[in-house]
């Protein structure tokens, strides 16, 4: 299953459903923070312009009209902060003193006498709270009797900066507890991840050939999912046991007919004396050898696969003395094909061990390595088998090197595919045998590289360990 970049990760989800709710509720609150405040100030404000107006239109009385003086106005202004503006009009709705141009309450209100009536609006190019009410006048030293009206307006500049400041500090406070929030909610999720994380790195270490049960331990919530993990792993492991044993039954059973059909085929052809049938013979018996040569190719590069090998078959190896015994025992098939095969220890008292190598199959890579140059290598080649000690950067090499036709740089990487021949001239070869040397090294994490051959001729195989 490959990873989709725009699907969140777990962890982004369980931080979003952690913090998300946190931000409404966050936001909510600031919202009812600020209409909470507003109300407030409002309250205050009204409650302070309903005493101006009383004051107001009481001075307006006794100065028989007379606006408010300078310094009653800087007083005013000194005590809240604020300009402020009145109007007052006597019981004919004459004007008595004040500003004219003040903004008007509604024009469909009706005044009840005593109750003052608020409202917003604007004025020299700035907001402010108004308040209109009437106000019962009955002193007789007064030229004015009855009910009179007041308007005071204020600004808001005030209300708005303490609104403001308070809306702040609140925001403040929650972008912090949002802050060390997301920091807690990370910790935690990042805590309760560990063990998936300690579970994806033990599946990680693990080898292809490793089909152990995991045994760590792990919360409930995934325990089930190891529990899955370990059945599947065991129903792959039985899978495998079963493609095992059918590997080794079928090589049974194919290679034994083969085997046969072409011993009786070579007899035939040796007390043969009919031309046409001795060419029949001769096809039957290339075929016959060419087709036990890919059933055991088949077989080997099945053994050699990630699905057939077995992690209980990795031992400590010595290259050296495995690479001259592998060596040592195609010298009669080197002298068959009339190559000259030769083994070159380079150690150099170096190390040219390896901790956890297949014995079978780094023979079966090696084989096909030395079987490749002397099919592929005419007559009166050399084939060299050498082996390098371990260096500062690799571990110890296998090397493989032969003076023949080689393999063009761009087709090297072709090569490594199964069923690949460059030479389609050559019976011999099935396009196998690269394929399984590249299986081998990757079993053994070892790094594959073909190079060309000694004086820019032939063909160089090197394995380097790790």
């Amino acid at each position: 299953m490959t990873e989709n970049p725009k699907t969140p990760s777990l962890r982004a989800r369980l931080l979003l459903w952690l913090l998300l709710p946190g931000l409404i509720m966050g936001s909510g609150l600031l919202a009812k923070n600020y209409l909470s405040v507003s109300e407030v100030a409002n309250r205050i404000q009204d409650r302070l312009l309903v005493a101006l107006a009383v004051t107001i239109s009481e001075h307006a009385i006794k100065s028989r009209g007379d606006l408010l003086s300078r310094d009653i106005e800087l007083l005013l202004e000194e005590f809240t902060r604020e300009n402020t503006y009145y109007r007052v009009q006597g019981p004919n709705g004459a004007f008595v003193t004040g500003d004219t141009g003040l903004p008007r309450a509604p024009a469909d209100l009706v005044l009840k006498p005593g109750v003052p009536h608020f409202y917003n609006a604007h004025y020299r190019n700035e907001d402010v709270r108004a308040v209109t009410m009437k106000y019962l006048v009955s002193d007789p030293s007064s030229n004015i009797h009855g009910w009179v009206t007041i308007d005071v307006s204020q600004t808001r500049r005030q209300r708005d900066s303490l609104i403001y400041d308070e809306l702040m500090g609140s925001l403040t406070d929650y972008l912090v507890l949002m802050f060390l929030s997301g920091i807690f909610a990370w910790i935690g999720v990042t805590h309760g991840l560990a063990p998936l994380q300690r579970l994806q790195q033990a599946i990680r270490r693990r080898s292809t050939d490793d089909l152990r049960p995991i045994r760590h331990v792990m919360p409930k919530e995934v325990t089930e999912v190891v529990l899955s993990i370990n059945g599947l792993l065991a129903r792959l492991e039985s899978s495998i046991t079963a493609n095992q044993r059918f590997i080794a039954d079928a090589s049974h059973q194919l290679r034994t007919p083969l085997a046969t059909v072409q011993a009786e085929a070579e007899w035939a052809l040796r007390n043969i004396h009919s031309d046409e049938d001795r060419l029949a013979l001769e096809r039957i018996v290339q075929q016959t050898r060419e087709t036990s040569r890919l059933t055991s190719q088949l077989l080997n590069l099945a053994r050699v696969s990630p699905e057939g090998r077995k992690a209980g078959s990795l031992v400590k190896i010595n290259l050296l003395n495995f690479a001259s015994g592998v060596t040592a025992e195609k010298v009669r098939a080197a002298l068959h094909h009339q190559v000259d095969l030769g083994f070159d220890d380079q150690s150099e008292g170096m190390s040219c061990e390896i901790a956890t190598g297949n014995e079978v199959l780094l023979h079966e890579a090696l084989c096909n390595l030395i079987d490749n140059a002397m099919i592929y290598s005419p007559p009166g080649s050399s084939i060299t088998v050498r082996v390098i000690g371990s260096g500062a950067v690799t571990g110890p090499i296998i090397e493989v090197e032969d003076n023949g036709p080689g393999i063009a740089p761009e087709d090297r990487g072709r090569v490594l595919g199964r069923f690949v021949r460059l030479d389609n001239d050559n019976k011999q070869g099935c396009g196998l045998g690269l394929a399984i040397v590249k299986e081998v090294a990757d079993a053994h994490e070892a790094q594959l590289s073909l190079e060309t051959g000694p004086n820019g001729k032939g063909l160089r195989v090197r394995i380097a360990f790790p």
